[in-house]
């Protein structure tokens, strides 16, 4: 793990501060940005957010699930599909 100094004016500091942002949060948040994993950003409370809903949804039966052999058809046909388009 490496550490990462940053200053800031002192009246900048102290709106974030008073805003009650985390500042460690955030910036962690804003480098992670600039990883591109082709995947939009959320933030944690989102994921929190979609993480509670899908465990609501499995405890009270709502959730649609697929089966192992769904998703493999899916999965093949995708790339069956892009391979296709390459040539």
């Amino acid at each position: 793990m490496h550490t990462i100094q940053l200053q800031l004016d002192d009246n900048l500091y102290e709106e974030i501060a008073q805003s009650g942002i985390d500042i460690k949060e955030k910036f962690k948040e804003f480098l992670t940005d600039f990883i591109d994993d082709g995947y939009p950003a959320i933030t944690t409370q989102e994921a929190k957010r979609r993480v509670s809903e899908a465990v609501e949804e499995y405890r009270d039966g709502t959730m649609k699930t697929v089966s192992h052999k769904e998703v493999w058809s899916s999965i093949n046909e995708y790339t069956k599909s892009k391979s296709e388009n390459q040539i």
